[in-house]
């Protein structure tokens, strides 16, 4: 059986370095981006079995607004994502709270940086069905 793939799409090269880590010591091939243009082919190429998304990349939301797309697509349905992102900033603009979007981000689980190992395995593993 091969391994689970995994895209992961955060703006930051140390968590994708450290998540990529986590994740390979499980089995699973990795792949990473550092932006949702390169993440999104890199998805198309894969069919990962699993995306790991940040929300806030470019802009505030770029990652919430890629995870709606993804689920929109019918050729991309049924993927899960798992969203790990550091609560939005009121400081910086965003006024809702992470309770009043859990309604509406298009995610299986989102879980807040930062993230112990053993519970992204954990999570990991409810959505990728080995």
């Amino acid at each position: 059986m091969s391994a689970k793939r995994i895209v992961i799409i955060d703006d930051d090269p140390e968590i994708c370095d450290a998540l990529s880590h986590i994740l390979s010591q499980y089995g699973y091939e990795v792949f990473t981006a550092l932006d949702t243009g390169k993440g999104y082919q890199l998805f198309v190429d894969t069919r990962p079995d699993l995306l790991i998304l940040d929300i806030m990349m470019e802009t505030m939301d770029e990652g919430l607004n890629f995870a709606t797309e993804i689920k929109k697509n019918e050729g991309l349905h049924g993927v899960p994502i798992l969203i790990v992102s550091a609560r939005p900033p009121a400081e910086k603009g965003y006024s809702r709270s992470l309770d009043e979007d859990l309604d509406w981000i298009h995610a299986d689980i989102f879980m807040e940086k930062p993230i112990e190992p053993e519970e992204l395995i954990h999570n990991v593993k409810l959505l990728v069905k080995d």
